[in-house]
């Protein structure tokens, strides 16, 4: 007996690389065995290998026939792995060594096959599906009576039962379809001649599934399907088709009958189903839940309905959904049939507008009595009868003590009050039970004659009739209205909880908090455990530390489906893993360790704040994403505009140094004192505007690096101004630079190299952007506990959208003089570094005005 998978086995077929793209299906197709497929599939196979692809086999059966046995010796086989089950190895094919060799082509003979037991997936079509999402093409064979939709008819033609299925959507993924077809006659003569099966079982073949009538009708479907197949996919309008599922085992029925009508007129289809269906017991819940996954499986959109009245949940379903057509199951009531039970489709028909409702007749064969009491008692429990049976006992016995003051006919509305009391705390079974007790206590006990059940007035009889009626429909009312206030408390009370959660949530900046957000509701909410794991960079946060969890958990994040425990996949796991599933991909895994099987609505409610939760992590990963993409962006333009200057604007200084230096290499110009004093101060000069285009490139990358630091000391202000003048070199000949001190004059604490190369850009800027003659004032002010200063001209002016001269390499209009246009942007840094502010604005009298505000300490 197989007791389980190692860690490294999981991790074998968790651990591949992320494919590019998906796999090519192609899928042979036929009637019936015999007609070709497989040895189609190997026939490929060999163009395949001739054209130098990498084709292996995965799985074929040749089932004894010689010709597709010939074909099979000439290709590579990936050995099969063997698993032990029931005390007898079993061969399977091996998706996990199949993955690591990573062929182009891979042959999967019999898609509806059914795995054993301890292999990864418990279907073959899923073993496909992952080597597809390798990028792994596959060459796949299927017969017609495989295909869900067409079980319910196959069964009733062939007279026995189909065992193997795959969902209809299978050949729906399937990016070809290859029919291989045969007539009937040409396939009874393969037979005879055993070129189908062994001579041991062509003789049962004849007599069972190989009968001509049988073929011919497979021949049909197939040639059907196969022209749907292709009609499907041609760009049309889509109808949409609903159907309505229950617990009822004839649900599957109903979700066949409406994927033929789908594939028949090429629509979408959708399941609808109630809540009030699958709370009542544990078969209704695994029943519905079956029948979930199987709807699914067929490619169905599934609907939760949580109305308590299933007709008012499908016709809102059918509102919401825009549906064309309803498909419903009927009843075909006997004469005896059960008074109780609900006929939907009548109320349907009765209420619903402008949707064709299409109803399949099903034979009712519950009997009515057993039906009746299984509905109640296993909903209500024997505890709840027993504590009715002694309460009405109760009731009787004080009843007794009040009969000889109030005379039996007030007695009978003591009773229907302690029927109506009941409803309140039971459930509608007991207090039926309770109104048909009491009645029946008061006609034997408290009606003449008594102790019996014999009434001899006519006025007692109506009496007696009326009370089992009120009893019966006050009861019923009753306990009614109290399960529809348990479904409202029960609602409210989860919009209570996803509400808090999407406020909390909205509150979270980070993933780690995002995460304690979810893990904290998740354990509020749920009786077991569950934990939240983000999943970025190709790790987990927080980590999976088991091998064999980490496995599944990563074939979850690679699948986006769940797995583990109570799926069919990876089902030896202790945990079931579901995937966080958000507009922006996979953003995580949920591991659910819970000792039995959740129910319906848990499932519901966990993938609800699942989702809740996946938004936020996809939030947070965008907003760091955009985060990302704007300092990247900002780089790049810090980069061009940096790789503009090295290029132009200090090539310039750069050029006029080297054609100075050149100069005075002439013997004529050392001859010349006037002359080698000008090419002298030409290289000063343009030393100094090298020196002011690197420092602002240095200045402004530690700013926003954040490493630059100030080093105050005691410093008057007018040596600060003097030395910002001197730095200004040759651009100060052609200005007038005033100073205007106001007895401000007195040492302040300031960090005096960076402060001067504050005022410096400052000066600097109107040096560059005024006409030659223009007149640059720098006066200082005491106001209250600062000193403004103020650097302005009589220039230009400002642009009008002088908010962005303090931008980072913002430029003006400068007759073609160089700059980087971070001089102003340092400056701001700098004043805003000391714990200052700057102002820049236009003079009335006109020219630019640029207003510091500096605290001050003496």
């Amino acid at each position: 007996m197989n007791e389980g998978k190692r860690p490294e086995d999981f991790l074998s077929l968790a651990n591949q690389e992320e494919p590019k793209k998906k796999g090519f299906l192609k899928v042979y197709f036929g009637m019936s065995p015999g007609v070709g497929k497989t040895y189609a599939m190997l026939t490929e196979a060999h163009h395949l290998k001739e054209e130098g692809e990498d084709v292996r086999i995965g799985v074929v059966e040749s089932h004894g026939r010689p010709d597709t046995k010939a074909l099979v010796d000439g290709l590579e086989w990936i050995p099969l792995k063997k698993i032990e089950y029931r005390g007898k190895v079993w061969e399977e094919m091996d998706v996990e060594n199949i993955l690591k060799e990573r062929p182009s082509y891979v042959l999967v003979d019999e898609l509806a096959h059914t795995n054993i037991p301890g292999s990864v997936n418990k279907k073959r079509y899923q073993d496909i599906f992952t080597l597809l999402d390798a990028g792994i093409h596959v060459l796949s064979t299927v017969n017609v009576q495989h295909l869900e939709s067409q079980v319910d008819s196959v069964e009733k033609i062939i007279q026995s039962p189909v065992k193997e299925t795959i969902p209809d959507g299978i050949l729906e993924r399937a990016d070809e379809l290859v029919l291989i077809d045969i007539i009937p006659d040409e396939l009874l003569k393969r037979l005879s001649e055993g070129k189908v099966y062994i001579p041991e079982k062509i003789i049962a073949a004849k007599e069972n599934f190989f009968r001509k009538e049988n073929l011919t009708y497979l021949r049909e479907l197939s040639l059907t399907y196969t022209a749907k197949y292709v009609e499907k996919r041609m760009p049309q309008g889509r109808e949409r088709i609903m159907v309505a599922i229950s617990a009822s085992p004839h649900s599957k029925t109903l979700l066949r009958n409406a994927k033929r009508l789908s594939l028949e007129r090429n629509s979408e289809l959708f399941a609808v189903f109630s809540e009030n269906e699958e709370d009542r017991n544990l078969d209704f819940a695994n029943s519905i839940r079956s029948h979930i996954r199987f709807a699914k499986e067929l490619g169905a959109e599934v609907v939760h309905s949580f109305e308590s009245d299933p007709v008012v949940g499908i016709l809102a379903a059918v509102q919401e959904k825009h549906i064309h057509r309803l498909v419903i199951g009927g009843s075909k009531k006997r004469f005896f049939s059960n008074p109780f039970q609900k006929d939907i489709s009548t109320k349907i028909i009765k209420q619903i507008r402008n949707v064709e409702v299409i109803i399949v007749p099903f034979e009712d064969e519950r009997p009515f009595q057993f039906d009746f009491y299984k509905k109640l008692i296993p909903s209500s429990g024997i505890r709840q009868y027993a504590s009715i049976v002694a309460l009405t006992s109760l009731v009787t016995l004080f009843n007794q003590l009040l009969i000889s003051y109030i005379g039996y006919w007030t007695i009978s509305i003591l009773y229907l009050f302690y029927v109506a009391l009941l409803g309140m705390f039971f459930s509608r079974g007991p207090v039926l039970l309770a109104a048909i007790l009491s009645a029946c206590f008061w006609n034997f006990l408290f009606i003449p004659p008594l102790y019996t059940f014999y009434i001899s007035k006519l006025e007692d009889a109506l009496m007696f009739i009326i009370f089992m009626l009120i009893a019966l429909i006050n009861g019923g009312l009753t306990a009614r209205l109290k399960k529809n206030e348990t479904k409202l408390r029960s609602r409210e009370e989860k919009l209570s909880i996803l509400y808090e959660l999407t406020q909390n949530l909205s509150k979270a900046s980070s993933a780690s908090e995002i995460i304690k957000t979810g893990d904290s509701f998740f354990n509020r909410i749920f009786p077991f455990p569950v934990n939240l794991h983000f999943y970025q960079g190709g790790e987990f946060t927080p980590a999976i530390t088991d091998s064999k969890d980490l496995a599944v958990a990563s074939w979850t994040i690679k699948n986006g489906k769940p797995a583990g425990m109570y799926t069919e996949t990876l089902s030896l796991s202790q945990t079931t893993f579901y995937p966080l599933l958000s507009p922006g991909g996979i953003t995580g895994v949920i591991n659910v360790k819970a000792t039995e099987q959740p129910s319906l609505e848990q499932e519901i409610l966990l993938n609800t704040v699942a989702n809740q939760v996946a938004l936020a992590l996809d939030r947070d990963i965008l907003s760091e994403d955009s985060r990302k993409n704007f300092l990247l962006k900002e780089s790049e333009k810090l980069y061009n505009l940096i790789f503009n200057s090295l290029s132009h604007e200090l090539k310039t200084p750069l050029t006029s140094i080297r054609g100075s230096a050149s100069a005075l290499l002439d013997p004529e110009i050392d001859a010349d004192p006037v002359a080698r004093k000008s090419l002298l101060e030409e290289i000063q000069e343009s030393s100094l505007v090298l020196n002011l285009l690197l420092g602002n490139l240095l200045d402004i990358s530690r700013i926003e690096s954040g490493y630059l630091t100030l080093k105050k000391e005691k410093v008057y202000p007018s040596d600060i101004i003097q030395d910002s003048i001197s730095f200004l070199g040759k651009n100060k000949v052609n200005h007038s630079i005033k100073v205007h001190l106001n007895d401000c004059d007195f040492p302040v604490d300031l960090d005096r190299v960076l402060f001067t190369h504050a005022i410096f850009n400052l000066l600097y800027n109107a040096c560059l952007y005024t006409p030659s003659g223009s007149v640059i004032w720098i006066s200082l002010k005491k106001e209250g506990e600062s000193i403004r200063w103020t650097v302005e001209d009589n220039g230009n002016g400002l642009p009008l959208d002088s908010s962005r001269i303090f931008q980072k390499f913002y430029r003006g209009e400068s007759s073609g003089k160089i700059g980087t246009g971070l001089g102003l942007a340092i400056s701001k840094s700098i004043i805003e570094l000391h714990g200052g502010t700057i102002e820049a604005m236009n003079r009335k009298e006109g020219g630019a005005c640029f207003l510091i505000d500096m605290p001050y300490s003496v």
